[in-house]
């Protein structure tokens, strides 16, 4: 394949842009060799002309359920309803053409009813239907009668008032339900994927999968990934670290539940929420549960990660990991926080004092921070102020990389920036460049691939992103209105708009 000289853009490289512009680049085997200012082109070379597109490396996201955003992009997306009688016309127009009814992305504290839907009025919409209504934080549904009666063959002894199904049982049942799924179905839903993640302009996902449970569909991601320009870094979330020595992936566990949610009042608190005084949340992981995961993570050299929301959770990783580190060192790769919303000082200190890495998902104070949001609701406005601390833990000198966790909130680098640098709190929002560099530079750390991917340098893989402006001259005010005009992957064109 001939050498590409890409030329005419404005090229930066974070996170120390300044120094390091260029308006032409040299692409061979996939790989940058050589960037600069005008650089020459020769009769062996592919000139692209990019139009004076604003060029970065290609965005990444850190946090992903590919085989659950399939499903929900190929569902129906109930996030911008404001009514019960909305969704129930969504459904019902679902139950026509569809013996599974999905509906993804309901949060009762947008709806006008400011309630979640029952059983019963499902059953009314869809009677002959499976109809499952997963909550935005995918931590509860609400099913109908006739998912409610799979649901007791797997869990005869199952209590769901109102079809209303949340902790384990919602855990247990939900990757039930994504196996329960014809293959076809799922694998349209992870082209859907890979098409979204193009159009919003990133190159590489790391793909939380599967459960100890069920192996198939890590498996399929796994496989998708080997004939996709996608560059997907996939953690099997199960303690077993079996299929990761197969594929030679380097980390295990994932999304693996220490807590629940806030929204589900399932997230593990040292105090109570304030709108349920009698509920402190759920501990699904003890400290003893965590030390075993740890011990065979660094028995086969793997690196873990654990899923943690609450103040009462989060303590108990970083306490473990803290332990972990004295006593078996510094891992290759750093243990991951997934999430890390409402730490205290003290697990803070310690993330950054065992230099974990912390993956977050700006996007969660978009939708659901500020004084009347949904933390506000659960907590109260003072103790939701000081959660997601994005810029008190980059100021520590805490590894951060950002991510969505798809399909909670969607794929979507430059709404994410927008939300680090208008964080709800003041104090803890971020510099554009250091919000550009969660979703570019930092997320390639977290897989230990700095090295080769994140960067537009000799050697790093082609991958970038064209942009119709320059972040750094529009207002911040417009930063979510930036648009991908391209993305290019090893140097291949694979979006264009």
């Amino acid at each position: 394949m001939r050498p590409l000289l890409f030329h005419n853009f404005s090229g930066r490289n974070l996170p120390d842009y300044a120094r390091h512009e260029f308006d032409s680049m040299l692409v061979e085997n996939g790989l940058v060799v050589k960037t600069g200012y005008q650089l020459p082109a020769h009769h062996d070379m592919t000139a692209v002309d990019l139009k004076g597109a604003t060029v970065l490396a290609a965005f990444a996201d850190a946090h992903v359920h590919m085989t659950q955003t399939g499903i929900a992009l190929s569902g129906i997306q109930l996030e911008p309803t404001t009514s019960l009688t909305q969704i129930f016309e969504l459904l019902a127009a679902e139950a026509t053409a569809n013996e599974f009814v999905l509906g993804w992305g309901l949060q009762e504290t947008r709806l006008k009813e400011r309630r979640l839907p029952t059983s019963a009025e499902l059953d009314a919409v869809a009677p002959k239907n499976f109809v499952w209504v997963a909550r935005q934080d995918l931590h509860s549904a609400v099913l109908n009668a006739v998912a409610l009666k799979w649901a007791r063959t797997l869990l005869p002894d199952l209590q769901a008032p109102d079809g209303l199904i949340r902790g384990n049982d919602y855990n247990r049942l939900c990757y039930c339900l994504i196996d329960k799924l014809p293959q076809a179905f799922k694998r349209k839903g992870l082209e859907l994927v890979q098409q979204h993640c193009f159009k919003h302009g990133v190159a590489t996902i790391h793909a939380l999968e599967g459960s100890l449970e069920s192996t198939e569909d890590t498996l399929a991601v796994a496989e998708f990934s080997k004939a996709s320009d996608l560059h997907t870094v996939i953690y099997h979330q199960s303690s077993d670290p079996a299929m990761p020595h197969q594929h030679g992936w380097k980390g295990m566990g994932g999304c693996l539940l220490v807590d629940g949610s806030l929204g589900t009042h399932t997230a593990a608190l040292h105090e109570p929420y304030q709108d349920a005084p009698d509920c402190r949340g759920n501990l699904y992981l003890e400290a003893a549960d965590i030390e075993k995961l740890l011990t065979t993570a660094r028995q086969n050299q793997l690196h873990l990660a654990l899923h943690a929301i609450g103040d009462r959770a989060i303590d108990t990783v970083a306490s473990t990991y803290a332990w972990a580190r004295q006593k078996w060192g510094k891992p290759a790769i750093a243990d991951r926080i997934e999430h890390f919303i409402m730490p205290s000082d003290k697990a803070i200190r310690q993330a950054r004092d065992n230099a974990l890495s912390v993956c977050i998902q700006p996007a969660f104070d978009r939708y659901w921070g500020g004084s009347d949001g949904l933390y506000a609701q659960r907590l109260g406005p003072e103790r939701a102020t000081r959660l997601n601390p994005f810029k008190t833990m980059l100021d520590l000198g805490i590894q951060l990389a950002a991510g969505s966790d798809s399909p909670v909130t969607a794929i979507d680098p430059i709404t994410g920036i927008a939300a680090l640098v208008h964080h709800t709190n003041p104090d803890e929002r971020l510099s554009l460049n250091s919000a550009l560099s969660l979703f570019i530079s930092e997320p390639h750390k977290l897989a230990g691939e700095s090295l080769i991917r994140g960067q537009l340098k000799t050697g790093y893989h082609a991958d970038f992103v064209c942009l119709d402006n320059d972040p750094f001259k529009v207002s911040p005010a417009r930063l979510a209105s930036l648009q991908v005009k391209n993305l290019y992957i090893a140097g291949r064109c694979v979006y264009s708009n």
